[in-house]
This record gives structure tokens, sequence and C-alpha cells, in this order.
């Protein structure tokens, strides 16, 4: 494969004696092409310096060291001192390392047409006076802290003695709890293995025994249904009876209580008083014979 050509009839260079020199169109290519022009510059330590232009278009400014850019000193107090501004595009400000990005002023403000991300993993805010949020919606998400919206059982508890932090407690030990069970429940898994292994046969057996236990309790249904229709006929009988027994049962007891009331009150209760009288005189003769039976051995071969 063939080299570019490089034309080095349209290169310039001069130099300004050992630590500064300005090269024009040099041909060597570079991630952006080759140069347009470039000064170079560097200490007697060896930090470097370089301002260039390459044929992408890209300006480039590089230093080994720090890159200060001052100005506004004369300047009105109220006007502007520096402008970066971009036409078309995204400004990118990137902390290659452990570096900090810091922007201090009296005032800052970030105004955006859009919206205003901030992205990490904490994001702290601290006010010496006041953190004012003001909007037509202020949203909050989260798991715990004082933002974030109140569950229910907060909601029946607020003003109570119980407080946020005892709600806090009470849930976070319920996860807990919650975990150990589900950390049993897994302990649990190779027992269950080995129960499943013994349902196998189990199920095979009961699959070969279903088809003749399916046919017992068809046979079974149909002598129910018979049944059901002999209790149905059983049921209208007793319902028929019942009309025409109640009626006659109750013209009965109307006819025979008055009869038994006078029965008690005349002839009744003077049997029971001639009984009485019979019983007394006789008293004797039932106590003789107790005695007498008490008298009489029985042979103890029966």
């Amino acid at each position: 494969m063939s080299e570019r050509f490089q034309n080095w009839n349209e290169r310039f260079l001069k130099s300004f004696g050992p630590r500064f020199r300005i090269d024009v169109a040099n041909p060597i290519m570079g991630f952006g092409g080759s140069d347009v022009v470039r000064m170079y510059g560097n200490t007697r330590k060896g930090d470097k310096f370089s301002f260039g232009m390459n044929e992408s278009g890209t300006v480039e400014l590089n230093a080994d060291q720090r890159i200060d850019i001052i100005a506004g000193a004369k300047n009105d107090s109220r006007s502007t001192d520096i402008v970066i501004h971009s036409r078309s595009g995204t400004i990118d400000i990137n902390v290659a390392q452990n570096g900090k990005v810091k922007i201090r002023g009296n005032n800052i403000e970030l105004d955006a047409a859009e919206s205003i991300t901030f992205n990490a993993r904490s994001i702290r805010m601290e006010g010496a006076d006041e953190i004012s949020l003001q909007a037509p919606k202020v949203w909050s998400r989260g798991k715990k802290g004082n933002l974030v919206p109140k569950t229910w059982m907060q909601s029946v508890t607020a003003g109570s003695f119980i407080g946020a932090d005892s709600i806090g407690g009470f849930l976070e030990k319920g996860l807990v709890e919650a975990a150990g069970v589900f950390d049993s429940i897994d302990n649990l898994q190779p027992d269950f293995a080995k129960f499943s292994e013994k349902l196998g046969p189990l199920a095979q057996n009961l699959g070969s025994e279903l088809p003749g236990m399916t046919d017992k309790l068809s046979g079974l249904t149909s002598e129910l249904s018979g049944v059901t229709g002999q209790l149905s006929g059983l049921t209208g009988d007793l319902s028929s009876l019942a009309e025409t027994t109640v009626p006659q049962l109750q013209n009965l007891a109307e006819q025979v209580t008055p009869q038994l009331q006078a029965f008690a009150e005349g002839p009744g209760a003077q049997i029971g008083s001639n009984f009485q009288d019979i019983i007394k005189q006789n008293s004797g003769a039932f106590a003789n014979l107790g005695q007498g039976l008490q008298q009489i051995n029985i042979p103890s071969g029966y």
C-alpha cells in the first residue's frame, strides 16, 4: 500500500530560539489530519505548550501545567468579562481523573430553557439560611428520608407518640425478618427436591388407578341420583301426610285435654289416695320380705 503524498513545499517553520517556534502547513498526519498552523513552547524543565489548528477545523490548546484565562481588570463591574458561547452543539467539561469541577461566585445562576439534570451517587445541597423549591408541581420519590411521601401507616400515626423513627425501625425489622424467612425457604429447597422425587412414583400409581376409580364414581353417581328421586317422593308424601294429620291431632287434643283434667281431679285423685293407704298398711310385710330374701343362700355353682 502506497503512503499518502506529503507536500513539504507548503510548510513554513519559524523558530524563535530553542523554546518557541511556529509551524505552518506541516504535512504529518495527526488525529484531525495535518496541521494548518501550530505554535510550540516549552520551559527549561521540559513542560510543553501547544496551540494550533488542524485540517478538520479543530482548534487545540494543550499545556502540561495549568491554563489561566483572566480578564476584566478594567472592565465595568456590571458587564461580562468572559463569554463561552457555543453556536451549535454541546459544551463538555470533563475531569479525567480525581479532580473537581468548581464554580465560585457571590451569585451562581443556572438557566435552562428545557431541563436541568443532576446525576450522581450522592447529591448534597447546603444552605446557611434557606433552601427553597418553587414549582407548580414538586415530586419526591425514595425509600427513606423525611421528603419521602408518607405511607398509610405513617399518616395514621402522625401527631402521636409513635414517631417516624419507630415506624422506620419497625419496617426495617420486618424486612429483615422477611429476608430470614426467605432464607429459611431456600434452605428447605433440598428437602422439597427429595419430596418431589418420592411424589413421582406415587403420582404414576395414582394415574394408573384413577380410570377405574372414575368408573366406580360414575356408577355411584347414578345410584345416588336414584336415591335422590326416592327421597324427593318421600318428601312429597311426608308433606301431604303433615297437611292431613296436623288438623286431626289438633282436634283430638282439644277433645282429650278436658277429659284428662276431669279424671285427674275426680276418680284419678281418689285412686291415688287409696293406693297410698294400701302401701302404708302393708309396709311391714314388705320389710319382712326383704329380710327373708337376704337370708336365702344362693349356691355358688350357678
